[in-house]
């Protein structure tokens, strides 16, 4: 049928998330290397993975906006695609801290041009939001994504810029996390419920406060007070909540919005590493591990079903709305 005729005109912005579950993935790695002694192959092999996963997605998605602008346009301004395009920016940003341990001058170059895009596409959403007449029914989880990647630039924005860059970062993704969750929840609660394929998505709520917490690290130079702890509970919290409503995920029908899972236990799982490496307990030390094998046991069944979903052809073709 001519509807599922595979097209790069219908490569979906989405595909990016692939990124930041893989480069997230890495980032663990990296950290349980220098933390709990993990094997130092495990990380090498996920970055070049990782490398090649960005250098294939970006270059398709370049590819699509040159022969199909109107497509990459709609997804520009449509109520849910919208917010993935700060995925693109989000994906500069990891492949930079990804690429921190194994080359600085890499990170650094690629948090130049993280940096400025993740700004431009905050500005490019919100601006979107508030000139169109959006519905609550619109607003979903994914709506997170331009708001955590200004938290993610302090990471590396530490050593690659002034500190007043990067507090302004972090400044301005707090500040909107905090309008946005208490949009997110008024429509989770006093709305129609989402949509099955948007329903992975509440993953995101953890992601935040979990790279929150890893950035005011970062900022205030090793720092573990009420404020960074008050954080990381939030995103513990958050994560215990999905976790004692697994039954509403479904495992049957596949999306793409499934890499929604794995960004977010990423970060949670970072953040959990640091703690331990911050307080040495034996708590914080058995949920690293086990969060390290949460997240690759989910990135590795996602990546399995990405794979079985494109060879079936069911990527690239045209959305139902």
């Amino acid at each position: 049928m001519e509807l599922t005729k595979r097209s790069l005109k219908h490569f979906p912005i989405q595909l990016f998330a692939v990124v930041m579950g893989v480069s997230g993935l890495a980032i663990v790695f990296a950290k349980a290397y220098h933390i709990i002694d993990l094997p130092y192959w495990i990380y090498g092999t996920l970055l070049f993975v990782d490398t090649l996963l960005f250098l294939g997605i970006f270059t398709a998605y370049m590819i699509k906006w040159l022969l199909y602008p109107e497509a990459v346009k709609r997804e520009f301004y449509h109520p849910i695609k919208s917010s993935f395009m700060a995925a693109i920016s989000i994906s500069f940003l990891l492949i930079s801290i990804a690429y921190y341990d194994f080359a600085p001058t890499v990170s650094i170059l690629f948090w130049y041009i993280g940096a400025p895009l993740q700004l431009t596409f905050t500005l490019i959403v919100m601006r979107y939001w508030i000139h169109n007449d959006l519905k609550v029914i619109h607003s979903n989880p994914a709506w997170f994504i331009p708001i955590v990647g200004n938290v993610l630039v302090p990471v590396v924005g530490v050593e690659a810029a002034p500190i007043w860059v990067s507090l302004f970062f972090f400044a301005l993704g707090m500040f909107f996390w905090v309008v946005l969750f208490t949009i997110m929840m008024y429509r989770i609660i006093f709305h129609h419920p989402l949509a099955k394929k948007l329903v992975p998505t509440l993953f995101i709520l953890i992601a935040p406060p979990a790279v929150g917490f890893v950035s005011y690290f970062r900022i205030t130079n090793g720092s573990i007070d009420m404020l960074s702890m008050s954080l990381y509970f939030i995103a513990l919290f958050t994560l215990f909540l999905l976790l004692f409503m697994l039954r509403m995920f479904d495992t049957k029908q596949f999306f793409i919005s499934w890499w929604a899972y794995t960004f977010p236990l990423a970060a949670m799982t970072i953040a959990t590493l640091i703690l331990y490496m911050a307080l040495g307990t034996s708590i914080t030390y058995v949920a690293s591990i086990l969060l390290i094998i949460l997240t690759t046991s989910v990135i590795g069944f996602v990546s399995l079903r990405t794979i079985q979903a494109s060879r079936k052809e069911k990527i690239c073709i045209e959305e139902v709305e």
